[in-house]
């Protein structure tokens, strides 16, 4: 019996390993393509264009997290528990109710945001033209990218790792691709953002039929056993508040140079954050390897093999994002002009983002560490202070310092979280996350 609980748990580690290398991978996948747009897109539209399809996929980033209340994550919460009832079926309640709950969220903003504002107001709120035109479009638009970002994350909690990572990192890309494609050399290429925004419709399409069969699947439960908007909202809601919290901190910046520089600056400064990002890539790889066992070793209270657990990954994500950084520093120049010679202008900018990754890469895995060790809201109020010097050293840098301004404010607030939770962690349980 003892060998047969042995052999199980092995096959469970197995499975665990496998799933995460194909997570891995598939968002390597995923970088990869999107790198493919960004070049395309970057060198064969106008600045201006391509810093409107920014701001406006930061827009929708912002609203859909509000409408999706957080739920995206604690499905995967809800799904765990009922397969640990044997009460998998209440997953299809769940669905709906989540649905109804999010969608009427959307309409609820978008008629305040048709009573409350004018053309005039929301042009003048963000600086631009054609701000009431993409934030309309957006909003109109938005239940399809909420139903969609739902769904996703749906066909994590069936155990359709695969397509979910695909549809998340990779499908997602294919409407405006396609777009990016049939506009090239085209009358009106400024049509590219509306695409960008109504391809959620199809992607909205085939992601449901794709639930909807799944969910059809699954045997059938006790009539009236399901699950009340109550409790949705109350696991959802604090994941929600963590997640808008980190959405603002990756858009203040950007709405604030549309406002005070216009589009074209908010393409050159968002392709030197989609380059930095791949730093983060190699900080996430390693977290989703150490997240369970630094859940399982301080569940067991099993001390040393805790810390020798976080001075190993945070030396990994040192090393790597080094050997990144270095790289980067080097070919800083050529990488920029790769996507066009006017993205050189971003070039100091780019220079403080890799300098502040380096810095930031010797931590190791201090968000891991605080939400896997039961202190989730300790990091959400890290995150509050952080966002909140976040707004203030944006509004002071970027009408100065423009590009140079939104960078130093991005590494200052990142550093700042970074180095906050690190203390807390250190003073708190002796443990060493940083590189030592």
């Amino acid at each position: 019996m003892f060998n047969k609980l042995i052999q199980l748990s092995e096959k469970m580690k197995n499975k665990e390993m496998k799933s995460s290398l194909i997570t891995l991978l598939l968002r390597a996948i995923g970088v990869l393509t999107l790198f493919l747009f960004t070049l395309f897109f970057n060198r064969n539209f106008e600045p201006s264009i391509v810093g409107d399809y920014e701001f406006t996929r930061m827009f929708l980033l912002v609203t859909g997290g509000v409408c999706i209340l957080g739920t995206d994550i604690s499905i995967l919460y809800f799904s765990g528990f009922f397969r640990s009832e044997n009460k998998f079926y209440k997953i299809k309640s769940l669905y709906f109710k989540v649905l109804t709950l999010s969608l009427g969220l959307c309409v609820l903003i978008l008629t305040i945001f048709n009573i409350i504002f004018t053309e005039d107001s929301i042009n003048d709120i963000f600086g631009n033209k054609n701000s009431y035109q993409l934030i309309s479009t957006s909003l109109l638009f938005l239940v399809f990218n909420v139903w969609t970002l739902f769904n996703t994350e749906v066909l994590r909690a069936l155990d359709q790792i695969v397509w979910s990572e695909l549809f998340r990192n990779t499908f997602k890309f294919f409407p405006i691709f396609i777009g990016v494609l049939l506009l090239y050399n085209s009358n009106t290429p400024e049509v590219i953002v509306d695409v960008y925004i109504k391809g959620f419709v199809v992607l909205c399409l085939i992601t449901t039929l794709f639930v909807i069969y799944l969910l059809k699947k699954i045997p059938k439960g006790i009539d009236g056993d399901i699950v009340t908007f109550k409790e949705i909202i109350r696991y959802s809601l604090p994941m929600c508040i963590s997640s808008i919290i980190i959405y603002l901190l990756s858009t203040i910046d950007i709405a604030l140079l549309r406002y005070f520089f216009g589009s074209s600056e908010v393409a050159f400064y968002a392709l030197a954050i989609k380059l930095i990002s791949v730093s983060g890539m190699i900080i996430l790889s390693i977290n989703v390897n150490v997240s369970p066992q630094i859940s399982e070793l301080n569940a067991k209270d099993k001390r040393k093999e805790l810390e020798s657990l976080l001075k190993k990954s945070s030396r990994i994500i040192f090393v790597l994002n080094f050997i990144l950084c270095i790289f980067l520093l080097i070919f800083s120049e050529y990488i920029l002009s790769f996507f066009g010679s006017e993205y050189l202008v971003a070039k100091k900018s780019f220079l403080i983002l890799i300098l502040g990754q380096f810095i930031i890469a010797g931590f190791g895995s201090v968000a891991v560490y605080l939400n896997m060790t039961g202190r989730p809201i300790v990091f959400r109020r890290i995150l509050f202070f952080a966002l909140l010097l976040n707004i203030g050293l944006n509004y002071v840098l970027i009408p100065h310092f423009g590009l140079v301004g939104a960078a130093i404010t991005y590494v200052i607030t990142i550093i700042f979280w970074n180095a906050t939770s690190t203390v807390y962690i250190f003073r708190k349980d002796n443990i060493k996350t940083f590189i030592h």
